[in-house]
């Protein structure tokens, strides 16, 4: 029978499970919510009740698994497997999830970051194809990312090593949440091109076509501002372009810095397809330096949001399998 290792993935609202295989294909991948009103417990208890499901499910047996890897938002201590913290989940601060899942499922696991983990899925089972170096960036709230070197997480000295949302790509620019100014996740979030389309809306009466979205909803998403884009919007098209710009510049940054093979983008941006490749390709290419051409390719990831469970059981093949 062959060997497995299992994936959760710990969220906010949903805990992920999934099985990856010795082939690296991963299989039963489903989903229970994150009981966030029961604390530490309520949480282990949780991810050690869907594993079992998932084991019972594909009637494997504590010996058919290698191990279990767990990808949870930070801050994070790695070398001891505990959460220091937790926002959106109360009661999650210096808890030893590593230890506990382990205890409660008798089987050995390891916690990884879960931008690490969905980046280290892309690599492996997605565009990465398990060649190579890569970086991944998610395009979201703010800007994730996940370095993956010689076919491993890169942490850093101090396990802060992928923040590449907080590159400084404008010194005297707009004051991040991280407390740095001009961040990368400041000028291509999501979050922040929604921002500078309502700030040049309401507070430099731009004409816009995305005026009757805001009078509608009360707000702007990327994605009223990619559609009014493409419908021919002046003021979304800038807003846009400005966004591959900025997301650009950091990946020829990413360039000079590691080389890699492949960035791959992700996250609810990365939806909008060729319609992000497009510009951030033409600006990558322009301002790329001229030595040579542009060996790094730029790629959408391919798993969509099953990146993170898939990374996270392919962190225990590395840990537990590769080892035997």
């Amino acid at each position: 029978m062959s060997k497995y290792c299992i994936g959760v993935d710990l969220g906010g609202t949903f805990i992920k499970f999934a099985l990856l295989d010795e082939d690296r294909r991963a299989s039963g991948t489903f989903q229970l919510p994150t009981p966030a009103g029961r604390g530490s417990a309520g949480v282990v208890e949780q991810m050690v009740r869907g594993a079992r499901k998932l084991m019972g499910d594909h009637g494997l047996r504590a010996a058919d698994v290698h191990g279990v890897g767990i990808g949870a938002p930070g801050p994070l201590d790695l070398d001891n497997g505990v959460v220091i913290a937790m926002p959106n989940v109360p009661g999650m601060e210096n808890v030893p999830l590593r230890n506990l899942v382990s205890d409660g499922l008798h089987l050995p696991a390891v916690l990884e970051n879960d931008a690490n983990a969905a980046a280290y899925g892309e690599y492996l089972c997605g565009v990465g194809g398990g060649r190579g170096d890569m970086v991944m960036l998610t395009l979201g709230t703010g800007v994730g990312s996940g370095i993956v070197l010689n076919g491993r997480i890169h942490h850093g000295s101090h396990g802060i090593g992928a923040e590449l949302g907080h590159m400084i790509v404008e010194p005297s620019g707009e004051k991040c949440g991280c407390g740095q100014q001009g961040c990368l996740e400041r000028y291509c979030s999501a979050t922040y091109i929604a921002r500078l389309a309502r700030r040049m809306i309401e507070k430099d009466g731009r004409a816009s076509s995305l005026q009757s979205v805001l009078d509608a909803k009360g707000d702007i998403d990327a994605k009223d501002i990619s559609d009014a884009c493409r419908d021919g919007d002046e003021l979304a098209a800038y807003v846009w372009d400005n966004g591959a710009y900025y997301l650009a510049l950091g990946c020829v940054n990413i360039c000079r810095i590691f080389d890699p093979d492949e960035i791959v983008l992700a996250g609810g941006m990365a939806r909008a397809g060729d319609e992000l490749m497009e510009p951030v390709t033409r600006h990558f290419r322009r301002l790329h330096w001229k030595l040579t051409e542009p060996k790094t390719r730029l790629a959408i990831a391919a798993l969509g949001s099953d990146a993170g469970v898939v990374g996270a059981a392919g962190v225990a093949w590395q840990k537990f399998a590769q080892k035997r």
